[in-house]
C-alpha cells in the first residue's frame, strides 16, 4: 500500500501541535520523522510518548563530529524507542562503521545524508566542492555502502544512480514537492515520480502539514494509485 511509504515529516516544535497532527493522519503514514525543530525543544520522555502513535519513529538529528563524539550520540538514542537515525555520510568511513556498529546493538538502523535537497551545483562551488551534485552524491553512496548503512537520504533525482551503485541501500527522499513550489528545495519530483524512480519512502512536511493535513496527504495518496 502507498501510506506504507510516507514518512511525514513533524517540523514542529509544540508537543501538542505534534501530537494533534499525528492523531489525523496515522493511519495514513508509514512514519513518523522528527527534526531538529522539534527534537531540540522536546524531552527524551516526549520523544517516547509518540510511541504511542505505533509507527516507527525517525530521529533526524543529522549527526556530523569525530567518531568518538559521533559513536556516544548514537548510544545516547537507546532511551528513545526511535527506528532510525540520520548521520551524514561526511563523517567518513571509519566514523560511519563505529557508528552503525553501536547503533545495530540497540536495534537503530543508521541512514547517511548525502547532499541536502536545498543544494544545488552553484551551492556547492560557493562552497569549494569540485564537481556537480550528483558526483558528490556518488562519492559518498560509495561510502555508506562501504560502511554497510540500512539507507541513504537522498534527493528523488538521484535514487536511479544510487540503486545501480547500491540496490540494497534505502533510498529516503525528501525535496516531495506535488506543484509548483518549491519553497526552500531546489532538487524535486512528485510522490509518483519519486516512487516510480526507485524511492524506497518518502519523506513529506510541508506539502501535509500546511493547511489541512488529511485533505492534503489523501490528495497525495490518489496520486499514486
Amino acid at each position: 500500500m502507498t501510506n506504507k511509504k510516507i514518512f511525514v515529516a513533524c517540523d514542529v516544535s509544540s508537543q501538542k501541535k505534534i501530537k494533534k497532527l499525528l492523531s489525523l493522519i496515522q493511519n495514513d503514514i508509514s512514519g513518523i520523522k522528527i527534526g531538529l525543530q522539534y527534537i531540540t525543544q522536546r524531552s527524551p520522555k516526549e520523544i517516547r510518548e509518540l510511541s504511542k502513535f505505533k509507527k516507527p519513529i525517525f530521529y533526524d538529528g543529522k549527526f556530523f563530529d569525530i567518531k568518538n563524539t559521533l559513536v556516544e550520540s548514537i548510544k545516547s538514542l537507546k532511551k528513545l524507542n526511535i527506528s532510525y537515525a540520520t548521520v551524514h555520510l561526511l563523517n567518513g568511513l571509519d566514523a560511519l562503521k563505529a557508528a552503525n556498529k553501536e547503533a545495530k546493538k540497540i536495534n537503530i538502523k543508521l541512514l547517511g545524508v548525502s547532499i541536502l535537497t536545498s543544494f544545488a551545483d552553484k551551492d556547492l562551488i560557493s562552497l569549494g566542492f569540485k564537481g556537480k551534485v550528483q558526483d558528490q552524491v556518488l562519492r559518498l553512496i560509495k561510502i555508506a555502502k562501504q560502511a554497510n548503512l540500512h539507507g541513504v537520504i537522498c534527493s528523488p533525482l538521484e535514487v536511479k544512480m544510487i540503486k545501480s551503485l547500491a540496490p540494497n541501500l534505502k533510498c529516503f527522499t525528501p525535496g516531495i514537492r506535488q506543484g509548483g513550489t518549491k519553497n526552500d528545495q531546489k532538487r524535486t519530483l512528485t510522490a509518483k515520480e519519486a516512487l516510480d524512480a526507485g524511492s524506497d519512502y518518502l519523506i513529506i512536511g510541508r506539502p501535509i502539514t500546511k493547511g489541512n493535513p488529511k485533505k492534503n496527504i489523501k490528495k497525495i495518496l490518489s496520486s499514486l494509485k
